[in-house]
């Protein structure tokens, strides 16, 4: 059985301002969450925050986490001036 991704573009599931682009890669809060694939060393999945540099063109680096709630909470962290302390 083929899985069909027909939510590209569209807001993924009931959370607020997170959109899905394409199978693996999120939107959020100008941020982009990348999930990556399990492997022999990483037995879960991990989703991986970027964030492109308007000047530079650069993509900075903000961390991993093992879920994808937790990727979003660090990212409204990160808008809300408190980094990565809780």
């Amino acid at each position: 059985m083929k899985k069909r991704y027909s939510q590209y573009g569209a807001h993924a599931g009931s959370i607020p301002g997170l959109v899905q682009v394409s199978k693996n890669i999120y939107v959020f809060n100008g941020f982009t969450i990348r999930k990556s694939s399990r492997n022999a060393f990483n037995l879960s999945n991990s989703y991986l925050i970027n964030k492109r540099d308007d000047n530079g063109g650069i993509d900075n680096y903000y961390g991993r986490d093992f879920a994808l709630a937790e990727a979003m909470r660090t990212i409204e962290r990160l808008n809300s001036g408190k980094g990565y302390e809780n």
